[in-house]
């Protein structure tokens, strides 16, 4: 629904640029319009079936695309950045394999956090706490590990997934 109305403001702001700016017909202008829109589509299109394609992958190994971060450590450190990878639950435990790229190709070595608890409180991240989220709707949680706090944000369904794996019962 959201790739079909983005298609169409578009469709619609590219065909008033050309009006505009080439000083051409009216039907130049639409076809001009219509041409950048189907690229659009394309790419857009190519992409969402990338990130299908990601977590139908994901989904059958019993992982989620997931961002962490350390909100205790010092400032200007890792408490501001969100770092993306891979989360794998388990009963109490979480492995995190950083990963870069919308492919989520590993990098570095993956850490494994064991969950003492799970705080019920998710929350949306908004302003400069995006830092490095892409434009999806994440929330995050709060984890309380051997290792300090920590937040993870995923998906909705990520995190009732979580919840439900490493801390079953109540949370």
């Amino acid at each position: 629904m959201a790739l079909a109305f983005g298609y169409v403001i578009f469709f619609v702001f590219a065909t008033a640029v050309w009006l505009v700016v080439s000083q051409r017909s009216l039907v130049d202008a639409l076809i001009s319009g219509f041409m950048y829109t189907l690229i659009y589509w394309l790419f857009a299109m190519f992409q969402l079936r990338n990130v299908r394609r990601t977590k139908r992958r994901l989904d059958e190994h019993g992982q989620f695309k997931a961002f962490i971060r350390y909100p205790e450590s010092r400032a200007g450190s890792l408490s501001g950045i969100w770092n993306q990878g891979v989360a794998t639950p388990d009963a109490g435990s979480i492995r995190f394999q950083p990963a870069v790229y919308d492919s989520l190709e590993p990098s570095g070595r993956a850490t494994d956090l064991k969950v003492q608890r799970v705080l019920p409180d998710r929350r949306k991240i908004i302003g400069k706490e995006r830092k490095y989220l892409p434009a999806y709707l994440y929330l995050a949680v709060t984890l309380l590990t051997d290792g300090g706090k920590i937040e993870l944000a995923a998906s909705p369904d990520a995190l009732d997934m979580l919840t439900e794996v490493v801390a079953p019962g109540p949370a």
